[in-house]
């Protein structure tokens, strides 16, 4: 494309910006936006625009245009045609080009072509130029980050357990062993790098599954997939501390999962006179989760000890449970955890006050907050309804409110 004709088409694409910005995101612009893409060769973003304006036809058409990488080419016969590896919306993911049907082979690669190996060796693996590793990601995760960037993460405690992961990685080689730990696929005690299937973004509502045969790793729709939906595999059950640290990315909307590590003082009176100080300070950390299990669990157990006639004191919060004592026992504990709860967030919003810039970081102090606000929520809600407002229990689905109020009402 010669300069005079680059330079006519970016001024398009500029005027369709403009255009977007002054009457906001309608058919028209952006279609408009689609086409102006589409002219730079711009073709994975005009497939998104064309998505965004519900344009199915001229998104299938568009992404025609768009040759295939290098990493499908060379595995093409392994692959469903139907499928296609796009960068959309700053990420890559394969998409459905056609109806795929459920059970139907999205891939099916021998295990000669997948590679096995430890952590290391798959790492030292990626040293090496070959069109698998031609396809890794660049983008940095969060150990390789500038300390300037970690500094930005000083509110919350995900500052200290980054340090403690870098501390704990060698130096060298540390990005592969990164994208290892991001991309292989366990079958028993064995790890493999499969190219294409590392390929899928996470969901917690996967469209496809995957298994080991003898002979081939073979990955298939769950359910049916329509034309431009992306496929998605499941990493596992994963909090927003373990998708930031070993992933890069934060899910949003996943507070059920997601986790918050809070630090906490004991009122110096119950100290005296409940705690071991060989097991607690009277600062402590705890975890918190969207859900009533685990941490969350533990936290309300040692409160319910503080407040029981028991003498003795738990060594941990690992692994403590004890089930809800009284009405009176619950009322108490909701109190103080709210009130350390409420301090926790004003502590946040001064400290975030001066600004956040990075992205995934602002992302993982968001689901922080929403783990916070939850519970905040949740406990105020609890405390009415321990207070004597028995209504405000009917409508309510929390699993806190539903495993331990109402069974103490």
């Amino acid at each position: 494309m010669d300069k005079a004709r680059q330079h006519m088409l970016n001024k398009e694409y500029i005027q369709a910006v403009e255009i977007l910005k002054l009457e906001k995101w309608t058919t028209d612009t952006l279609n408009m936006m689609a086409e102006a893409n589409e002219k730079l060769h711009r073709y994975e973003t005009a497939f998104m625009y064309y998505l965004l304006a519900k344009n199915q036809s001229d998104a299938s058409r568009v992404i025609l245009n768009h040759p295939k990488q290098e990493l499908e080419t060379h595995y093409e016969k392994y692959i469903n045609q139907k499928c296609r590896l796009l960068r959309v919306q700053d990420r890559r993911g394969v998409f459905a080009m056609d109806f795929i049907d459920r059970d139907e082979i999205i891939l099916k690669l021998p295990l000669k072509e997948c590679k096995l190996g430890t952590q290391e060796e798959l790492a030292n693996y990626l040293k090496e130029d070959n069109v698998y590793t031609r396809s890794m990601p660049e983008t940095k995760f969060p150990v390789e980050w500038s300390e300037k960037r970690r500094d930005e993460l000083s509110v919350s405690p995900m500052r200290l357990i980054l340090e403690r992961r870098i501390n704990k990685m060698p130096k060298e080689n540390r990005h592969n062993l990164c994208l290892v730990g991001s991309r292989n696929f366990a079958n028993m005690d064995k790890e493999y790098l499969v190219p294409f299937a590392d390929m899928m973004n996470h969901s917690n509502k996967p469209n496809v599954e995957w298994k080991f045969t003898e002979t081939h790793f073979v990955m298939t729709a769950s359910e049916k997939i329509k034309p431009h939906e992306e496929c998605f595999d499941c990493y596992g059950a994963k909090s927003n501390y373990e998708t930031f640290l070993h992933y890069g990315f934060v899910m949003p909307n996943n507070t059920k999962l997601d986790k918050i590590r809070v630090i906490c003082t004991i009122p110096h009176d119950i100290y005296k006179r409940r705690i071991d100080p060989r097991y607690f300070q009277q600062d402590f950390e705890f975890e918190l989760m969207g859900q009533y299990m685990e941490g969350t669990v533990e936290i309300f157990s040692f409160l319910r000890y503080i407040r029981s006639n028991e003498k003795r004191c738990p060594e941990t919060l690992n692994q403590y449970i004890r089930k809800p004592i009284s009405k009176e026992n619950e009322l108490w504990c909701c109190k103080i955890l709210f009130n350390w709860l409420q301090v926790e967030v004003k502590r946040r919003v001064d400290k975030s006050a001066f600004g956040i810039e990075d992205p995934l970081t602002v992302k993982l102090l968001q689901t922080e907050m929403s783990v916070l606000v939850h519970w905040g929520e949740t406990l105020r809600l609890a405390i009415d309804i321990l207070g004597g407002n028995r209504k405000a229990s009917k409508k309510s689905k929390n699993d806190y409110i539903v495993k331990v109020i109402k069974k103490l009402i």
